[in-house]
């Protein structure tokens, strides 16, 4: 394991050097003390999916609502992926951490020429980047919500959708919030089955057009 910092934010990186991975997953906590719980995901993702879990500085309010508002956050965030942004990367943002990822989704959408393949949003209804314009993001968004959570209702959850003009996909989840623990598994393969069908179709693409003559 390794720790890279940068401006006092830490991203931990589980390191398997004999079998390279073929996507970075990035993961932002719901809060200041969560990190290593997705690590464990780790475990289960390897090899094929390389978990980098953001450590937030200790500077932020771990306050939920102040937390995902936290000022330049967001920013620092993106400063600190710097060179983990070499292969397909999909970001995985858990209650406040979602608010989060999807700022940094924008960024790395707009200044940058990174394959952002799955904006994951984890309990969290849609609250930021709902303008009446355009979808601010073009990669596809998953929102995964358990059933019985009183505070992240479907019909909040499902307006994720009209933040991207990729597609959008809702996982409901038995229980209420602590779904992340008791469908670990399910999550798991929905995140690895997730990345597996796009590079699927990212190769199905190329191959028709090779065979167009394009």
């Amino acid at each position: 394991m390794s720790r890279i910092e940068s401006d006092e934010v830490h991203l931990i990186r589980i390191v398997q050097p004999e079998t390279p991975s073929s996507f970075r997953l990035i993961c932002f906590p719901g809060s200041a003390n969560s990190s290593a719980y997705y690590l464990s995901l780790s475990e289960l993702l390897l090899p094929t999916v390389e978990v980098l879990a953001i450590q937030y500085p200790p500077d932020v309010d771990d306050e939920e609502e102040r937390f995902a508002d936290a000022p330049d956050l967001a920013d620092r965030i993106f400063e600190a992926l710097g060179e983990w942004l070499d292969r397909p990367v999909a970001l995985f943002g858990h209650r406040a951490g979602a608010d989060l990822a999807y700022r940094v989704a924008e960024r790395l959408e707009r200044e940058t020429e990174t394959l952002l393949l799955t904006l994951f949003v984890s309990g969290r209804t849609a609250r930021g980047g709902l303008t009446l314009g355009p979808p601010a993001l073009d990669c596809r968004i998953v929102a995964l919500v358990g059933a019985q959570d009183p505070r992240t209702p479907l019909r909040g959850v499902r307006a994720w959708r009209r933040c991207t003009s990729g597609r959008f996909d809702l996982e409901v989840f038995p229980g209420s919030r602590g779904y992340l623990d008791s469908s670990r598994r399910e999550v798991v393969n929905l995140v690895h089955d997730q990345l597996l069908s796009l590079s699927t179709l990212d190769a199905e693409c190329e191959t028709g057009a090779e065979d167009k003559g394009v």
